[in-house]
C-alpha cells in the first residue's frame, strides 16, 4: 500500500511539473533569453537603432536580449532565418525599412517579407543625410551638381535596395545627375569607405553619421526631410536644393516576429518597445542621434509598413533594380 501511495504522489508531482512547465512556456513569456537577428554586419544602422532602446526593453521584459548578426544578400539571409524561426517570440528580426521592399530587388524570394512575418514595432524614425568626407573637394551639394556634369559621382549605401539607396536614386533622377550607386553590406563598411575617400558620397540615416559630422570627419551636403534638421540648421534639404517641395523621406527601423507568433506576445513586445522609448535614458539617446521615437501600435505599424511597401516598390520599378 505504501509503495502505491508513493507512486501516486510521484505521478501527481510529475504531472504538476509538466503542467507548470507548459504554463510557464505559454503564459509566462518571456522566461528565457530572446534572440534578435541583425541581417547586416555589426556596427550598422539597424544595430544602432535597436540599441537605443534594447537595454530598457530587456529590463521591462525581465529577460536579456542578444543580437545575432547574420549578414549577406542585402539582408535577405538574416530575414529568411527570421521567417523560418519558431513563432514563439524568442527569435525576432530587426531590420531596415528595406525589409518590405525586397520584392523590388529579388525576383524569386524564398520567403514573403510581409506575409511571413508579424509586424511588432518601430525602433525609431530618422532623416537621411547625404555626406562626403571632410577632405573631399565636394564642398556643397551645388559643387556635387557641378562635378556631376563632368564625371560620374559615386554614392554609397549600407545595402542594395535600402531606403538610403533609393533616396540617392530619386535625387539623381530629380536632379538629372550622373551618379553611380555602390552597395555595401552594412553602414559600417560604407562609412569607412567614404571617410577614406574611396567613394565620393554616402546616403545614410542620421543616426549613423551624426557623430562623424559633429567630430568634423564628415561634411553634410543635404538632408532628406522636408524641413531642415534642428541639429544641422545650415544643411539644406533636397526639397529646396532641387525645387522639389514634395520630396520628404524619413527612414525607419523596426522589429518583426515570425508569422503565427501569438498576438499577445506581439502586443507585449510592442508595449515594451514603446515603454522603453519613453525612458529618460532612451530619450537622451534619441536626441543624440537625431531619432524620433515611435508610438505606433503593432497594428498601426503593420498598416504603415504595407503603405511604405507600395510607395517604394513603385520607385524600385522605375529604377529597375530587380535581380
Amino acid at each position: 500500500m505504501l509503495k502505491k501511495i508513493i507512486n501516486a504522489v510521484t505521478l501527481s508531482s510529475a504531472m504538476a511539473l509538466t503542467v507548470g512547465t507548459a504554463n510557464a512556456q505559454e503564459g509566462d513569456y518571456p522566461n528565457r533569453t530572446i534572440e534578435m537577428i541583425m541581417p547586416y554586419q555589426a556596427g550598422g544602422a539597424t544595430e544602432t537603432f535597436a540599441r537605443l532602446i534594447l537595454d530598457d526593453m530587456a529590463e521591462i521584459l525581465g529577460q536579456s536580449i542578444v543580437m545575432l548578426h547574420k549578414p549577406g544578400a542585402a539582408g535577405t539571409i538574416g530575414a529568411r532565418n527570421g521567417a523560418e524561426a519558431k513563432p514563439d517570440g524568442y527569435t525576432l528580426l530587426a531590420n531596415t525599412s528595406g525589409h518590405v521592399m525586397y520584392e523590388g530587388l529579388f525576383k524569386d524570394l524564398p520567403f514573403d517579407p510581409v506575409d511571413d512575418y508579424s509586424a511588432v514595432g518601430v525602433f525609431g524614425f530618422a532623416p537621411i543625410i547625404l555626406v562626403t568626407s571632410a577632405k573631399s573637394d565636394i564642398t556643397s551639394f551645388e559643387e556635387l551638381v557641378k562635378q556631376a556634369k563632368n564625371r560620374t559621382i559615386s554614392f554609397a549605401s549600407g545595402a542594395q535596395g535600402s531606403l538610403p539607396h533609393l533616396t540617392g536614386e530619386r535625387v539623381a533622377m530629380l536632379g538629372d545627375l550622373d551618379m553611380m550607386h555602390i552597395a555595401f553590406n552594412g553602414n559600417a563598411p560604407a562609412l569607412t569607405s567614404v571617410m577614406g575617400g574611396h567613394v565620393d558620397t554616402f546616403y545614410s540615416t542620421a543616426a549613423s553619421v551624426i557623430p562623424q559630422i559633429k567630430s568634423g570627419d564628415l561634411r553634410a551636403l543635404a538632408v532628406s526631410t522636408k524641413e531642415r534638421m534642428p541639429e544641422l540648421p545650415d544643411v539644406p534639404t533636397v526639397a529646396e536644393l532641387l525645387d522639389a517641395p514634395e520630396f520628404d523621406v524619413t527612414a525607419w527601423y523596426a522589429l518583426w516576429a515570425p508569422k503565427d507568433t501569438p498576438a499577445e506576445i506581439v502586443e507585449q513586445l510592442n508595449g515594451a518597445m514603446r515603454q522603453a522609448s519613453e525612458t529618460p535614458g532612451a530619450l537622451k539617446r534619441f536626441a543624440e542621434y537625431s531619432v524620433q521615437p515611435s508610438t505606433l501600435t503593432a497594428k498601426e505599424f503593420g498598416e504603415f509598413a504595407r503603405q511604405e511597401r507600395e510607395v517604394w516598390l513603385e520607385v524600385m520599378e522605375q529604377v529597375d533594380l530587380e535581380q
